[in-house]
């Protein structure tokens, strides 16, 4: 029950809560309710959800009057931390970096043609709108610029099919342009209609599945969230216009508490320490391998299994975890994390089974993780383990990786 109610109710709650209870003894309650829903995820969580919960975070511990400081600290250290840490071999150079994988797939979907050399500058031009909006928005006069170039770079990450990350990341925009701790828009507000009936068109021309095709339901989906981005970049073009607000008292503590939050972070990625709840996502960053500085004290952790499908899978079993994980985590090119492994076995012991876990190493001959040396009785069992790291990564160290 406490599952089906984190995943179910907990982030309608906090969005009501938000909207409706302004009392200082009120403000942890949507993050205590969002902090239930990401222990209730069983998934990897995603960039716009990691975003949103940080936001919602600060933003409950804050006072109405720095709300719009938040906001524009924590827009400056993802955009600048996105920027930096694409800045790798990997990501800039190869055939494996996620900017040209996911821009040639996408790409196929709407059959366009694909140009070799349009593809290898798209991680550069990635890394560059990214710094270039977040510096921007350091800069006295710039937030107007910053946000111009957020929208059209936003639009293109929604309609290649994260629109989800582009709303939330609007969203602070709203937050970081109004300074007063509310949201409010003069005016006409038929700029607003229009830019949502636009967008929402746009996205229904030119979003697409990962598959390709898209369901009437699928339709539905896209029209709605580019509607939502659209509408929600007007309201932030709008505020911009508005005359500079006087700065808040303890703004300047703030800003140098993000920072220092953001640096720590970046340090902590660099060093190897976590690559999850960093966003890293779709920086070609992963835990081995040529794209990881080749660590050597760091390389024997953290610790990577494979898998094997139980010849027989109790039909409990699957009831308890998602069959598609089961699959994606059993498949032969891929590897788990320890901390994974340890949920998994220990769900399939409870029915009898095993999901026999082999401890793998990176061997830099051969370029992929291969098993340990000894036998499998002298590998050390996966530990519980926070999920710092990707729950699966590819074995191959050759074979592309969006993280």
């Amino acid at each position: 029950m406490a599952a089906i109610f984190g995943q179910a109710a907990a982030l309608p709650l906090a969005v009501l809560t938000a909207l409706f209870m302004h009392s200082p003894e009120t403000l942890f309650i949507p993050f205590a309710l969002v902090a239930c829903w990401v222990l209730a995820t069983n998934r990897r969580l995603s960039n716009h959800s990691w975003l949103g919960t940080v936001a919602i975070a600060a933003i409950s511990c804050a006072s109405p009057g720095l709300h719009a400081v938040v906001a524009h600290d924590l827009l400056v250290g993802v955009y600048l931390t996105a920027a930096l840490l694409k800045v790798s071999d990997e990501h800039l150079l190869t055939e494996r970096s996620a900017s040209r994988v996911v821009t040639a797939h996408y790409l196929r979907l709407l059959g366009w043609p694909l140009r070799p050399r349009i593809l290898r500058t798209v991680p550069f031009a990635v890394v560059l709108f990214e710094f270039a909006v977040g510096a921007l928005l350091l800069v006295p006069g710039g937030d107007r610029w910053s946000l111009w170039l957020a929208i059209l770079m936003h639009l293109a990450f929604g309609v290649s099919g994260n629109f989800p990350f582009s709303v939330v990341a609007m969203a602070l925009w709203v937050t970081a342009f109004s300074s007063s701790g509310r949201i409010e828009v003069s005016g006409d507000l038929r700029s607003v209609g229009c830019a949502a009936l636009l967008v929402g068109v746009v996205a229904l021309l030119l979003g697409r599945s990962a598959a390709g095709r898209r369901s009437g339901r699928w339709l539905a989906k896209d029209w709605w969230e580019g509607a939502v981005y659209g509408a929600m970049g007007a309201v932030a073009l709008s505020l911009s216009r508005g005359a500079a607000a006087p700065v808040p008292q303890r703004s300047e503590l703030t800003h140098w508490l993000f920072a220092f939050a953001f640096v720590v972070n970046f340090l902590l990625v660099v060093t190897g320490v976590k690559l999850e709840w960093s966003f890293a996502m779709f920086t070609s960053l992963r835990p081995f391998g040529r794209s990881w500085l080749e660590r050597h004290r760091l390389a024997k952790w953290p610790r990577y299994y494979t898998l094997t499908l139980p010849a027989r899978v109790p039909k409990p079993l699957l009831r308890e975890i998602d069959p598609g994980f089961v699959y994606l985590a059993t498949r032969p090119e891929s590897v788990v994390h320890e901390g994974v492994v340890y949920r998994l076995d220990a769900a399939a012991r409870k029915y009898h089974v095993s999901f026999s876990p082999t401890l793998m190493t990176a061997d830099p001959a051969v370029r992929e993780l291969v098993p340990a040396a000894g036998a499998p009785p002298c590998h050390p069992s996966p530990r519980p383990h926070v999920l710092a790291h990707p729950a699966i990564a590819p074995k191959s160290l050759d074979q592309h990786y969006l993280g």
